[in-house]
């Protein structure tokens, strides 16, 4: 018999000893990155764990946030973090997801969304009443023999071309956990080159407070000459690693120093014992960037963003409203408003 229970102070240490043995645990699950979001939204948790005689089967990290048309819930927010049930068996996921059903169509709550995990042993059993789909990409880094060998083996030849661009170029890559001034330099002026969205200051800042440097997280630099060209922040929980946070200068671009750094990067965690190296997710349209994650080794995995809505006069409104309304959360697919 699993029972649910929201997450009490007392129980943390049996949750965090969950999460890290998981084999499909992610960063988005520890209670540090909870605590980075309560700090950088301002949202609630409302986190559970699933119960079979009093061990920990299961969790279900949980946020919500209070705006002008009700609660709204993720699992979980900011730039689309995975949330969905970590169980050992289906009889946890089950319960987690019912216990999720019924906060979601609580009273007070406008919608609700869990963003399914792309490394897990089974399909999220959450329905939604609109469903959005993102791809995945997860490269496997366990194996026998050299590292770099082996991933240089793995990946397509015109990354190994890329590599060898840069190592002509004279790019040195080095560990500095102190360079996020660097980062989150680099990655302004690399998402306004191509119009994405810029992670604000208070994330770079944040970092290293929630964080431990060196064993949940890395930040490697590329120099080419004495200028930092590129840098990537890697976050590691269990046997994954996150690529996270990638920037390169576009002065640099062509010089490809992200590549050095990948392989890099890559090369030490499989050093170190790691499994997986997680992709993120990414539109379906986006198909150039698919085609760069597969050419590094990257396995293609859908996953759902399952929307529970309780009030359909959102479908209505403009994405601006909404975004203001509830930043950093998930409300619904834009694609699913009157004007989309």
């Amino acid at each position: 018999m699993v029972e649910v229970a929201g997450l009490a102070a007392w129980r943390e240490q049996d949750y965090t000893n969950f999460v890290a043995a998981h084999p499909a645990a992610l960063i988005s699950y520890t209670l540090a990155y909870r605590d980075m979001l309560v700090e950088l939204l301002g949202c609630e948790p409302r986190y559970a764990v699933a119960l079979r005689e009093e061990t920990v089967v299961g969790v279900m990290p949980l946020m919500s946030l209070e705006g002008e048309r009700g609660t709204v819930l993720n699992a979980l927010p900011y730039f689309g973090s995975n949330g969905g049930p970590l169980a050992d068996d289906a009889e946890a996921d089950e319960a987690l997801g019912a216990w999720y059903a019924a906060e979601a169509r609580a009273e007070g709550v406008l919608a609700g969304t869990v963003i399914a995990n792309p490394l897990a042993q089974r399909d999220m059993q959450i329905a939604g009443d609109l469903d959005d789909m993102r791809v995945g990409h997860v490269t496997p880094l366990a194996g026998d023999g050299d590292a770099q060998a082996r991933i240089s083996a793995a990946i397509d030849g015109s990354a190994r071309r890329n590599v060898a661009k840069a190592q002509r170029c004279r790019t040195r890559v080095t560990i500095d956990n102190d360079a996020f001034e660097h980062l989150e330099s680099l990655h302004r002026r690399s998402m306004e080159a191509i119009g994405a969205q810029v992670k604000d200051h208070a994330f770079f800042t944040a970092v290293a407070r929630h964080f431990r440097a060196g064993t949940d997280f890395d930040l490697y630099v590329a120099h080419t000459e004495e200028e930092a060209a590129a840098a990537l922040l890697v976050f590691y929980c269990g046997a994954t690693v996150d690529y996270y946070v990638p920037a390169v200068s576009p002065e640099h671009r062509s010089e490809q120093p992200m590549a050095a750094i990948l392989l890099q990067a890559m090369t030490d965690a499989a050093q170190r014992g790691f499994a997986h190296w997680n992709w993120g997710g990414s539109w379906p349209r986006h198909e150039g960037l698919q085609r760069f994650k597969a050419k590094w080794g990257g396995v293609r995995r859908e996953y759902r963003y399952a929307t529970t809505l309780n009030d359909q006069a959102v479908l209505s409104a403009r994405p601006k409203e909404i975004l203001a309304a509830y930043p950093g959360f998930f409300v619904v697919p834009f694609s699913s408003l009157d004007e989309g």
